[in-house]
């Protein structure tokens, strides 16, 4: 949310209290009824505000810390991306590499979709996987259609899956459906908005976003109280705003008296 659009957001709730306020100083005191209209006004007049003033602004803070945190810190964070193995995932890794910002980019584990994985097959294509390509460090069998392969840093995602591929099918019969790399790339967290503004559209997806500012907002969002209880607060805040208007005579009279009282105690 634009900076001017929150500032104009509080500043219309702001009037709307000044509505209640101004409402409130034209209610003479005469009877329980005013009084009773003073806190029901101000308190649907502050839900109203709440509701559509502060919500919208409030839905937005984490996004808001984030910008803050990432504009004052020099410290990084890593996107995690999945690039499918049926497009071309050096060119994609190439091309995220020369976004401004980008620290590394490190390909990794590859999740393996294929036909059916027997029982009997899981532990002995555990062990033997590694063998179909040097660049394979381990593989686990997830399910009885998934693999989860690890290889080596900087290898090449798209040749491993094919010499895994035509030797998965030569060994055992069992076909590769589809598979998606997993890549890391490290950024500046100044610059993680930017970076995933130019990642490659249609080649890749943002799968999560972690580090330190990742981990401030969280606990950010763990801390503040549930927008409802912010309505409902709103709601209150009316309800004071409206009294403090029916009061104003009195309160301003009881400040003045503790002024003097003051002032004399200062005097003797």
């Amino acid at each position: 949310m634009e900076t001017i659009f929150v500032i104009i957001m509080i500043i219309l709730f702001f009037l709307l209290m000044a509505f209640v306020f101004s409402t409130a100083l034209l209610t003479p005191l005469i009877g329980k009824k005013n009084f009773l209209f003073v806190i029901g006004l101000g308190f649907v007049v502050g839900l109203i505000g709440g509701a559509f003033f502060i919500a919208p602004v409030y839905d937005d803070l984490p996004d808001m810390a984030r910008g803050i945190y990432m504009s004052t810190t020099d410290q990084q964070e890593t996107i995690t991306l999945n690039i499918s193995t049926d497009s071309d995932v050096n060119k994609a890794i190439a091309d995220v590499k020369n976004i401004p910002g980008v620290q590394s980019v490190e390909s990794g584990e590859i999740t393996v979709k294929t036909t059916g994985i027997s029982s009997a097959w899981k532990s002995n294509l555990e062990s033997r996987i590694p063998s179909a390509n040097t660049n394979i460090t381990s593989a686990t069998v997830v399910s009885s259609d998934t693999l989860m392969v690890q290889i080596k840093p900087g290898s090449d995602p798209t040749e491993v899956i094919k010499k895994l591929k035509s030797w998965l099918l030569l060994i055992s019969g069992i076909n590769i459906k589809y598979s998606i790399v997993q890549v890391k790339v490290v950024v500046d967290a100044s610059q993680v908005d930017s970076v995933v503004k130019q990642l490659p559209q249609g080649e890749v997806v943002v799968t999560e976003i972690n580090g330190p500012v990742e981990k401030e907002i969280q606990t950010l969002k763990s801390t503040i109280p549930a927008k409802n209880n912010v309505i409902l607060f709103c709601g209150f805040l009316g309800v004071l705003v409206g009294l403090a208007g029916m009061f104003i005579d009195t309160i301003i009279s009881g400040f003045k008296g503790l002024k003097n009282r003051l002032r004399k105690k200062k005097v003797n």
